[in-house]
């Protein structure tokens, strides 16, 4: 398929999800598939069935194939037996960076910060001061105030000490929490499990 075209991703997403149809077991976003199993020996039953349908469409490049692992990165998220967290080089990136001069690099860190922002507690309440900068042209230097400088320094606090979300369990009880401001509005979907919530 040419990928210049406007329609290619929605169109190559829309076979390789009708490819995999009826697999509750596959995960799959354009070329990236994820195979998730709970056992050895069911993931190399579940392989079986993913390669002989790539197989029929000649898809599969093994070389490219991460295979039979108990954490990989995907989609930008390292996924692990027990739920998905950031990656730790994204992280990284974060924490090293310096106080911000401009409008563009305030905008291109709160990107940064807010595609993580469903692993970090009060994400929209901690940023919400940074949100408040003037929209001036994007070359403008930060008008930085005491406020801001402690924010911008506790995102960066926050997405360090992110919360490992953990993958459902359908036998466990769910409860959904919830909290408001005059700035913010949060919840979190949480389950009951080994005698305490985790989201």
């Amino acid at each position: 398929m040419s990928f210049g075209l406007r329609n290619s991703p929605s169109t190559f997403q829309l076979f390789i999800n009708e490819l995999f149809f009826g697999l509750d077991f596959v995960f799959p976003y354009l070329d990236d598939i994820l195979v998730a199993s709970s056992t050895e020996y069911e993931h190399s039953e579940h392989l079986k069935v993913v390669f002989y349908r790539l197989v029929q469409y000649g898809l599969v490049n093994l070389g490219k194939s991460v295979i039979g692992v108990n954490q990989l990165e995907f989609l930008r998220y390292m996924i692990t037996p027990e739920g998905s967290k950031p990656l730790p080089e994204k992280v990284n990136v974060v924490l090293n960076y310096r106080l911000l001069e401009t409008i563009h690099e305030l905008r291109t860190f709160l990107g940064l910060i807010n595609f993580y922002k469903r692993y970090i507690k009060d994400a929209a309440r901690n940023q919400a001061v940074l949100h408040e900068v003037p929209r001036k042209e994007i070359k403008s230097e930060i008008p930085w105030t005491k406020e801001a400088k402690e924010k911008f320094a506790q995102c960066k606090k926050d997405l360090a000490n992110v919360t490992l979300l953990s993958f459902p369990n359908p036998d466990s009880p769910l409860a959904l929490f919830t909290d408001a401001s005059d700035y913010a509005v949060g919840s979190v979907l949480q389950q009951f499990e080994e005698d305490s919530w985790k989201p």
